[in-house]
């Protein structure tokens, strides 16, 4: 078998390493083409994997392409994890709606759908180019709209993924006070927007709106990836369990004044951070069991897709939470829309449990992303610039007219450069 990696060179590879020597004995064989347009990163990252492949006699074989075409001829597993525009790009995706008094964030809202605009040409261009037949399996942000723009415009074979879900399972493990290893909840919607009514413990389903009745909620602040605090408080005034980036559209004021008193952008925060990073890479690259930082999802962050490209190879059935085409799983959405749900993962693809209603606190919400991302979609394929005004005002974050035609103007200008279907 062969598996490409799109953006094989980023900081997240050492995770992605990782992710395949867990499992190792049912790749046995496989040919790992690292791509990515950055030469010195790329052949960083593939020499730190053919010491960690060697150094645990994994039988992988790794090769290196900083051409597209020779990376994808004959895979017959795309994983795509790339940023067009590297942190800078993301910098004016948190930025400019910022100055507008919207949430600025690399996967929701405009920030979001600055992203899209630049990340789906390219999987577009991935898709056209990849063998007939070949799974895309896509983590590049923002996964539901990227995953949207690929099925609908290309035919290609698409499952996208955020393993955003596995973090905010384990959060709510410890405000509830439940073992990890023995939980498992239903989280439905779309990315970034799902919602958990059903939590079982050992296959038991249990009785969530006494447990949040009961839950304390914990003093503390935020960090980058999790908000405690106001998870617990929204969940309480909910009955059921929101993902972490609820907190954007249930305290956009409150979010928008501390991003604004923080004076940095999270994009300069990680820049700031990368050149040590990728010298400690340097560092553990050098030596013959190299054991790399887990900062930048350099842990277990890349478990998830390969677990997901091995279902799909191996025919497992495996219950995994993924992005993929609605069907009926969740009957308060169109068919068409790209849902986040639960699926049984086989070689014919996902399969999309039955999941019923989205609840109804959150059903117009939800029902109002969906219809961004599908707009947002469209614009991000064909350029036109009607279409991404009406994306943007569709989406909840945006509250005026005027709003959403200064941020695209303001972000079509700035990202000139990676928007070729605007010029």
């Amino acid at each position: 078998m062969k598996l490409a990696i799109i953006g094989a060179g980023s900081g997240y590879m050492p995770g992605i390493i990782r992710g395949l020597l867990h499992r190792a004995a049912d790749l046995d064989g496989t040919e790992v083409a690292c791509h990515d347009i950055d030469a010195d990163h790329l052949e960083l990252m593939a020499g730190l994997a053919r010491r960690m492949f060697a150094a645990r006699g994994a039988a992988f074989t790794v090769t290196t392409h900083t051409g597209l075409k020779p990376a994808l001829d004959g895979a017959s597993y795309v994983f795509t994890t790339f940023r067009p525009g590297g942190m800078a790009a993301r910098h004016l995706d948190e930025s400019i709606p910022l100055r507008h008094g919207v949430v600025g964030q690399e996967t929701a809202g405009p920030g979001g759908f600055l992203m899209a605009c630049r990340s789906v040409p390219v999987l577009m261009s991935i898709a056209a180019a990849a063998d007939p037949g070949a799974w895309i399996v896509n983590y590049t942000n923002p996964t539901n709209v990227v995953t949207d723009a690929v099925t609908r415009h290309s035919g290609a074979r698409v499952i996208g993924l955020c393993d955003q879900h596995v973090g905010d399972t384990e959060m709510w493990a410890g405000l509830l006070g439940l073992p990890l290893d023995r939980l498992e909840a239903d989280w439905i919607g779309l990315n970034h927007a799902t919602w958990a009514q059903r939590l079982r413990l050992d296959g038991l389903e249990l009785d969530l709106p006494a447990l949040l009745d009961a839950m304390e909620i914990p003093g503390g602040g935020a960090t980058p990836w999790r908000d405690p605090a106001r998870m617990a408080e929204l969940a309480k005034a909910l009955g059921f369990l929101p993902n972490s980036y609820a907190k954007y559209y249930f305290f956009h004021e409150d979010v928008v004044r501390e991003l604004r008193e923080k004076g940095t952008t999270r994009a300069e925060d990680i820049q700031a951070m990368l050149p040590a990073y990728y010298d400690s890479i340097r560092a553990e690259a050098a030596k013959p069991d190299p054991d790399p930082s887990r900062e930048r999802g350099g842990g277990e962050h890349g478990e998830f897709a390969v677990d997901v490209i091995c279902a799909l190879h191996r025919d497992e059935r495996r219950r995994m939470i993924v992005n993929t085409v609605n069907g009926g799983a969740i009957t308060s959405l169109e068919p068409e829309a790209i849902v986040e749900v639960p699926a049984l993962v086989g070689r014919s693809g996902p399969a999309p449990l039955s999941m019923g209603p989205l609840p109804r606190p959150v059903r117009g919400l939800t029902q109002a992303i969906h219809e961004y991302e599908r707009l947002a979609a469209d614009a991000a394929v064909t350029g036109s610039r009607r279409t991404a005004l009406q994306a943007l005002m569709a989406h909840p974050f945006v509250q005026s007219k005027h709003t959403a035609e200064k941020i695209l103007d303001e972000g079509l200008a700035a990202h000139r450069a990676h928007l070729p279907q605007f010029a």
